[in-house]
């Protein structure tokens, strides 16, 4: 049988960062990652000090998104969507936003909301983990996602927590009681993974030089409190961190220290499978059974 292979993409728009993936599809099902972009545009800044887009930000947010709509067009791939979380959720002028990109680049902006950008994440592949006894965090600038899933429910919620906010200080004590709450349902003998994913999760095994690929609770805090302590120039030259993440490197450990906590015998992991990828998922997913409808 020929292999029929198809390349698609998708853009999405963080509250730290733009990240522009393009897979290529095979058969309609396996998904391997061809071309990842990351350009640093941090909108979070807009929305959680102004509570809106500003004029000089939307030149910077319509040129990125030309310049990867050029690379979409140039290496003929079909760009299947532009998602957007939690700054752009935040902003009062996101519709005027998705209007003027519309109209000025013919690109449709989906603004994902806090349950939805969590739904993702149950299309992660667990091929390394028992799915019933792993919790999936994603930490990022603006909210943290969480999914559990076991034989008789699942659990999905995200919170108003990032490091952008945490770095902005105006992280609120009702979030951090909201995620406490959701975590004391859950029993802690059941979870022995907690996997982090998306590129915080990374650096922060990154930071810690171990050898192994998971953090116990205790290498956690001390790799926490070692970013805590480290300034922004060491992370960049030394630790080879990007500039927009050395800032709120330590901010996001808080996070995933915080949940670990409750969890104390789970061993943190950091996994390459990322959101985009959960939302290129879902798409082929409601294509093929529109196209089972249809025939």
């Amino acid at each position: 049988m020929t292999k029929s292979t198809e390349k698609i993409s998708c853009i999405d728009i963080g509250s730290n960062a733009i990240k522009y993936r393009q897979y290529r599809l095979i058969n309609k099902e396996l998904i391997e990652l061809d071309t990842f972009k990351r350009i640093s545009l941090r909108l979070g800044t807009d929305a959680f000090n102004e509570g809106k887009m500003l004029e000089k930000t939307y030149q910077e947010f319509y040129l990125v998104l030309k310049k990867l709509k050029k690379h979409a067009k140039k290496k003929e791939t079909e760009l299947i969507g532009l998602f957007a979380t939690s700054a752009m959720r935040s902003f009062s002028n996101r519709e005027q936003i998705i209007k003027k990109i519309k109209k000025d680049l013919g690109l449709k902006i989906e603004i994902l909301s806090g349950k939805e950008e969590a739904r993702l994440l149950k299309y992660f592949d667990y091929r390394n983990h028992v799915k019933h006894q792993s919790m999936v965090v994603d930490v990022g600038g603006g909210s943290t996602e969480i999914y559990l899933a076991d034989e008789k429910e699942e659990k999905i919620k995200s919170f108003q927590l990032g490091g952008v906010r945490i770095l902005k200080k105006i992280d609120k004590k009702k979030n951090w009681i909201e995620l406490e709450k959701f975590l004391k349902d859950i029993c802690p003998s059941k979870i022995q993974n907690i996997i982090g994913v998306g590129g915080n999760a990374k650096l922060i095994i990154q930071a810690s030089k171990k050898e192994a690929d998971f953090l116990s609770y205790k290498e956690m805090k001390e790799t926490r409190q070692i970013l805590k302590n480290t300034s922004i120039e060491k992370k960049i030259k030394e630790y080879d961190f990007p500039e927009d993440r050395a800032d709120i490197i330590e901010h996001a450990a808080s996070i995933f220290e915080f949940i670990q906590n409750k969890f104390k015998k789970a061993n943190f992991y950091a996994s390459s499978w990322n959101i985009s990828d959960g939302f290129v998922q879902k798409k082929i997913s409601s294509a093929q059974a529109t196209s089972l409808e249809a025939s």
